[in-house]
């Protein structure tokens, strides 16, 4: 179970996970990433539908415990793929997520922007 609190990235300051300005340096805390982007593949090892949107979930959990800029979510040309881009269609509907997209010509590879715009992660 993650801790309730984590530092500000800009000033250091303690605060809690649900605050939305640091009250220290007025940083917009929910924001900040340390500009990591996780990798996984969820289609690759045998997974059924159910499972990789599982691995997905988990996925999505830890990118936000390390505040990480991005996914890269390896998913395959198949059913996966589908359910995969059907929830990440509904996240970005409701703002979860800044925006998802094929990577480069690898269609069975998904870009999905946390917290940055997708320049940035292309980088």
């Amino acid at each position: 179970m993650s801790s309730r609190f984590f530092d500000c990235l800009n000033c250091g300051m303690r605060v809690p996970r649900d605050i939305g300005l640091c009250p220290k340096c007025d940083d917009r805390v929910g924001l900040q990433t340390d500009g990591a982007i996780i990798t996984a593949d969820i289609a690759h090892h045998q997974e059924r539908v159910v499972d990789a949107m599982v691995k997905l979930h988990q996925l999505f959990a830890a990118a936000e415990a390390q505040r990480a800029a991005g996914l890269r979510i390896i998913v395959g040309s198949g059913l996966i793929r589908e359910a995969v881009l059907e929830e990440l269609h509904a996240r970005l509907f409701r703002g979860e997520i800044g925006g998802y997209t094929a990577e480069g010509r690898n269609h069975g590879a998904l870009l999905v922007s946390l917290r940055c715009n997708f320049q940035a992660l292309q980088q």
